[in-house]
């Protein structure tokens, strides 16, 4: 059997079917709006395409032959199968999927422990997150939304503040304190301290912030005992979980794991860097519903990562914000920092 499609006298295979479920020349003309002599002509082309008589003609009606039956059976499928698909395409065109793009840390750590509420309450929003191994790139990455580490201000985008960034201690509930009892920032220096490497920060737009930063923010200046360095804070977290030291938590992706008991904070002290996390939107994009339940949704889930709403404990010492906060970078990024403000919790 032949497959070559293009051969296929498709206009005469409409005028067939059309005539064919009406049983009426005239009746298939009014509905594709053609001329009965062009319906006619159409059948006689299939008919002579085929060498065969596709309808018995009588002088009031006509009727199908067994060959036009055979015919018109599949083209009846045929078409059917090619409207079902339009409409699918028709479908798939009209759904716009909304893409947000994220740090890595954000999205394993915070989003992923709350995206089960906003598939829930959204089934009709077809949502793509992205988790990068940097800070989203507005300009270039074109995500419908981003969650950005600080942003340079640029005509096109808009850019909501999501949260502060909040730096503390934290451990595993069966972490073993080498000193007799920590009270201090000081006391760390003699505990297993898990801190993240340079290599780790190179990716990111801001300067590396690790134990020794901490530490001198409440005047501590004495070498570690011991620490261990990672390039991964996913791994150096679930080392923290498991006991093996104490480690920086920044609480927009450890807040979680307090709250369910899985870490613990040693001390109270907290540092306030002053570096920022905003929401960043196309303007192209603001007017969408579905960024706009996103955004609402997502600034909602934020709310209670605003430090001066989770102020507890006692307040360490705040010393003077550090000029080289900012790593300096050839040219300029949709991702770049304000300078430190030191506050303590």
């Amino acid at each position: 059997m032949s497959k070559d499609y293009r051969r296929l006298p498709l206009s005469a295979l409409r005028a067939f079917e059309a005539a064919a479920r009406h049983m009426s020349f005239t009746k298939a003309a009014n509905e594709l709006s053609v001329t009965q002599a062009a319906v006619s002509r159409h059948i006689l082309t299939l008919e002579d395409h085929l060498d065969t008589q596709l309808f018995n003609r009588g002088n009031q009606k006509v009727s199908l032959s067994p060959a036009g039956e055979e015919l018109f059976e599949a083209t009846t499928l045929s078409l059917a199968h090619i409207a079902t698909a339009f409409d699918s395409v028709r479908r798939g065109q009209k759904a716009r999927r909304l893409t947000v793009g994220m740090p890595m840390s954000f999205g394993t750590m915070f989003m992923s422990h709350r995206i089960g509420d906003f598939i829930m309450n959204n089934p009709n929003i077809d949502l793509h997150l992205v988790s990068l191994e940097r800070s989203p790139a507005p300009a270039t990455d074109g995500f419908d939304v981003s969650v950005v580490m600080g942003h340079l201000p640029r005509p096109g985008f808009t850019a909501t503040e999501l949260f502060a960034e909040e730096v503390f201690p934290i451990c595993g509930k069966s972490y073993l304190p080498h000193s007799p009892r920590i009270v201090t920032p000081g006391d760390l220096v003699n505990e297993v301290l898990l801190d993240m490497d340079d290599q780790h920060w190179s990716v990111y737009p801001w300067s590396p912030f690790n134990w020794a930063g901490w530490l001198e923010q409440f005047g501590v200046s004495a070498p570690f005992k011991r620490a261990i360095t990672f390039n991964n804070y996913s791994t150096m977290i679930q080392s923290v979980i498991r006991g093996f030291g104490i480690g920086l938590g920044w609480r927009h992706v450890v807040s979680d794991y307090l709250n369910e008991g899985a870490l613990i904070r040693p001390l109270t002290e907290s540092y306030l860097t002053g570096r920022k996390h905003h929401l960043v939107i196309p303007d192209a994009a603001l007017d969408r519903e579905d960024v706009q339940i996103f955004r609402d949704w997502l600034i909602t889930q934020v709310a209670d990562l605003n430090p001066m709403a989770s102020v507890g404990g006692s307040h360490g010492p705040a010393s003077a914000a550090r000029p080289d906060d900012i790593r300096p970078t050839e040219a300029p990024s949709d991702d770049i920092s304000s300078p430190a403000a030191t506050i303590a919790d």
